[in-house]
């Protein structure tokens, strides 16, 4: 090797060095498009990524991912067009602030693919891979004609660069500055935040086989095997994000936020062996539903056949992909972690945040989010819509089209799920009214859109109640009311803890936001609009849950300023003392307090229920072969809807159509009912019922039911084993199906 090239090489780990590690502002520049200032000259593409260019590289992805590829390859093809193709195509000729794009990207995507399978199905045109196909070539021919006006995408070079990349010299570069990266000191003083971020994660990794092995604990799985070692790991992770975020190290910044949602979320994904919460498998049905039948379930079975979008979208994905519905729903949650992050730092930047404040609020808004409503399901899709929609709207002062853009969100969303649009409309209103977004008439289109969907399905939502009448705090009351054991008040004291102080500090910041003349209104609309569900409706006890998951972006929104001015308080250099120096270390002391303190605490509120809401594929297989083989009218029966959800296939159409109360744990009779069971009473009309029915009864009792009765107190121990008693004893009754975790009995089966 000559002198020359080696000094290029010293020279190239230093500037390697200094971009990485040394506190700047991001170099990043986004696709060039509308937004770009030069994009409406004629030339060629130079070494800048367009957005025409992405689209063309997801209507790729999209066509490759239908050839006969392993599942998990076509899997990941197909999500580069669902997350990016759409969006990159509209960005390509829509002008819209680049602050907007992290969120305007994604979100236009899913939006466009979500009215895609809704407009296919309502158009009894379902077939997934068609549509897929018109996607792809409309993808395609917009980048064309971007191309034709715009200049065609250099390919020379993009060929030159990648094979430049993947050369044998470029290999040895990137191996040598590795190597002088990981063993360099300087580099390695600099980065302190990158080597905690390193020691949470090989902390965390021995921490899965315990974790898996974890067996009950009324406080959850912090106290149970090796949980107490995600404790640790999350407070290293936070850390090295407040390390970070003094150093302006925004790229260990972004590592810290991805390490969290691994902890978090993906943690479940690797522990368990099937999707937790025996309520996910109530939309698994509907989407196997989709797939299995082509169409919806008829009017009546369920509400869901009303609001289809999200079963019709994952349909889609899966009939391509050929994925299991079961599959997807256990990597939902980390999925939409991401998704949700990198919309939320889209709103924060329009906001006029730095770069630097907009990841703080992204790290803020996952750590408190305990609210476990990320499982597979609607309204977590319909989360991620509604805070692109927000991004875009705050955009509109800026320019009109960003305005007309949010309609396609808005459009999606109102088919998705029944109680967001509603949230969202109320937000968008106050925002128009008070001209914090523009144009005013954008309420007419969003309304028609919104009371044109709910009209022809008034019959239908009726009988749930549109309106339960003005009583916040009894709309405000959880669905579970039961006092429950240590852990269980523990656990629900940490909940209400975490979520009275997150509200209680956005006041408190929204007056120093206002008082330090900093924009607070339309974070506050977002924080505290949801709080109006609470004067007509309960929805089914769940509210509650929904006015704290509205409510994050907005509080986050409202919080990251005043916990920066604490974090960053620096005493007076021009006239220093002792008490200044002390309070301002008192400061940055209640700040790390606080950030890292909101952690722990959104690790024990969502892990507190653990073990109760797993679910074992063993006991999911049981309850599939039992609904497939179920004659209509089939009764399963549990003590609590754990462990053994018999709603899980298609089947459950069928079975519902004949019997809306087929599969209603006993524990949904209410407390009346529960009150002395199981008395002589209760026990001889169970028997009655199943008695005078053509079709089977099943009483299901899982482990998990038993520890959900014993960690919420619904029954004393003694009554649930005098309960198990009479099962076993009675002759009316025969196991069907029998291991350490589940007994299934079937009566009057020999």
């Amino acid at each position: 090797m000559s002198r020359s090239s080696t000094d290029s090489s010293h020279r190239s780990l230093g500037d390697l060095r200094h971009k990485l590690f040394v506190p700047s502002e991001w170099t990043l520049e986004w696709p060039v498009g509308s937004s770009d200032s030069g994009a409406g000259t004629r030339r060629r593409a130079g070494s800048r990524l367009r957005y025409a260019d992405i689209a063309v590289l997801a209507a790729a992805s999209g066509l490759i991912s239908m050839i006969a590829l392993p599942t998990l390859v076509r899997v990941v093809l197909l999500a580069v067009l669902l997350f990016f193709g759409p969006g990159a195509a509209i960005l390509s000729w829509v002008r819209i602030p680049r602050t907007a794009v992290p969120a305007a990207l994604p979100i236009l995507s899913i939006s466009v693919v979500t009215l895609m399978a809704s407009t296919a199905m309502w158009g009894y045109r379902w077939s997934p891979r068609m549509w897929t196909l018109w996607l792809c070539l409309a993808l395609i021919g917009s980048s064309v004609l971007w191309y034709r006006k715009h200049g065609r995408p250099d390919l020379p070079e993009w060929i030159a660069r990648t094979r430049s990349a993947v050369s044998p010299p470029s290999r040895a570069a990137a191996i040598a500055s590795t190597r002088f990266v990981l063993t360099d000191r300087d580099t390695l003083r600099r980065n302190v935040a990158g080597l905690i971020l390193a020691l949470a994660f090989f902390l965390w990794l021995p921490l899965l086989p315990g974790l898996e092995r974890a067996t009950y604990s009324q406080f959850g799985l912090l106290t149970a095997g090796t949980g107490p070692g995600l404790v640790l790991c999350m407070v290293l992770i936070m850390a090295a994000f407040l390390i970070a975020l003094r150093r302006h190290q925004l790229r260990t910044m972004l590592v810290a936020v991805g390490l969290a949602i691994v902890v978090q979320r993906f943690t479940v994904t690797l522990v368990t062996s099937a999707p937790i919460y025996d309520w996910t498998y109530k939309h698994v049905a509907v989407t196997e539903y989709v797939l299995d039948m082509n169409r919806l379930t008829p009017s009546g079975v369920d509400i869901y056949s009303e609001w289809p979008s999200f079963f019709l979208v994952s349909a889609w994905f899966q009939h391509v992909t050929g994925w299991d519905t079961l599959s997807l729903a256990h990597v939902f949650a980390p999925m939409s972690h991401v998704v949700l992050g990198a919309a939320i730092y889209g709103l924060a930047r329009v906001m006029k945040f730095t770069k630097r404040a907009a990841i703080t609020a992204v790290m803020l808004a996952e750590v408190i989010n305990w609210v476990g409503q990320d499982y597979y399901s609607p309204q977590a899709w319909a989360i991620l819509l509604a805070v692109g929609f927000l991004a875009l709207l705050m955009s509109s002062p800026l320019t009109r089209s960003a305005a007309f853009l949010s309609i396609v969100p808005f459009a999606a969303l109102v088919p998705t799920h029944q109680l967001t649009p509603y949230w969202l409309m109320a937000v968008t209103g106050v925002l128009l009214v008070t001209r914090r977004a523009k144009p005013w008439w954008l309420m007419i289109p969003l309304g028609v859109i919104l009371l044109g969907y709910l009209y022809p399905r008034l019959p239908i939502v009726a009988p749930y109640g549109l309106f339960q009448g003005f009583d916040p705090v009894q709309n405000a009351s959880s669905n579970v009311q039961a006092e429950g054991v240590l852990g269980k008040q523990v656990t629900s004291l940490v909940c209400r803890a975490l979520s009275g102080g997150v509200f209680g500090l956005a006041f408190v910041s929204a007056i120093y936001a206002w008082r330090t003349k900093k924009t607070f209104w339309a974070p506050m609309v977002m924080a505290f609009g949801s709080i109006m569900l609470l004067a007509g409706q309960s929805y089914g006890g769940e509210a509650i849950f929904r006015v704290y998951l509205y409510a994050i972006p907005g509080c986050v929104l409202l919080i990251t300023p005043m916990f920066l001015a604490l974090f960053d308080r620096q005493p007076s250099q021009k006239r220093p003392s002792r008490v200044r120096r002390v309070a301002a270390r008192t400061s940055v002391a209640v700040a790390v307090a606080g950030a890292v303190g909101s952690a722990v605490l959104g690790l024990q509120a969502y892990f507190g229920l653990w073990p109760i809401v797993l679910e074992n594929r063993d006991q999911i297989d049981d309850a599939r072969a039992v609904a497939a083989q179920a004659p209509p009218g089939t009764a399963v029966t549990m003590l609590y809807g754990s462990g053994y959800p018999a709603r899980s296939t298609s089947d459950y159409g069928r079975l519902t159509e004949s019997n809306d109360y087929w599969d209603v744990p006993l524990y949904a009779l209410g407390p009346e009912y529960m009150q002395g069971f199981p008395t002589p009473d209760k026990l001889g009309q169970i028997d009655y019922n199943a008695s005078i029915k053509d079709s089977p009864t099943y009483m299901v009792v899982t482990r998990q039911s038993l520890e959900a009765m014993h960690y919420y107190g619904f029954v004393p121990d003694d009554d649930v084993n005098r309960f198990r008693q009479w099962l076993r004893t009675n002759p009316a009754w025969s196991v069907r199906y029998d291991d350490t975790d589940t007994i299934v009995y079937q009566y009057g089966s020999s």
